[in-house]
């Protein structure tokens, strides 16, 4: 089992649920009605990745001033609280690179969860809700916050 399996595995023991990453590596959890998707590096050692989608593209695409707006927020990283967005296929994305060395279950959901919120300030500043997750989610405590799995 790698460190990112174990993590997982702690963190869903936290939150009183299996967890585990699919057979492709991704795990899913939702908090602050955001829906976060965590993937680890290809050795599950050194880091992780957490993404979430800000807003999905109308059929036409962005609008110029949607793209111009996305650049300003995440000029020195200010509005994005030190994440990184970009756009993957027709989606503006909020992630987080987290380094895997001395991570725990309590780091991570904090992690999480600054995530989370950073994704629906930026979301409502947008104008344009982030997609819902498709699956089912329950709502656990972790440390006193309110996640979602």
């Amino acid at each position: 089992m790698t460190t990112y399996e174990k993590l997982i595995a702690e963190l869903g023991e936290g939150l009183g649920i299996d967890l585990a990453p699919d057979d492709a590596g991704f795990a899913e959890i939702a908090a602050e009605d955001q829906t976060l998707t965590i993937r680890a590096d290809e050795t599950g050692e050194n880091e992780l990745l957490a993404f979430t989608t800000i807003a999905t593209a109308p059929e036409e695409g962005f609008s110029a001033d949607t793209l111009k707006r996305a650049l300003k927020a995440n000029l020195f990283g200010r509005e994005v609280i030190g994440h990184h967005l970009g756009i993957f296929a027709d989606s503006l994305i909020l992630s987080a690179t987290i380094p895997l060395a001395d991570l725990t279950s309590e780091t991570l959901a904090e992690r999480l969860l600054l995530l989370a919120r950073a994704a629906g300030q930026l979301a409502d500043s947008f104008d344009t809700p982030a997609p819902a997750s498709e699956s089912d989610t329950s709502t656990f405590s972790f440390g006193g916050d309110i996640l979602q799995v």
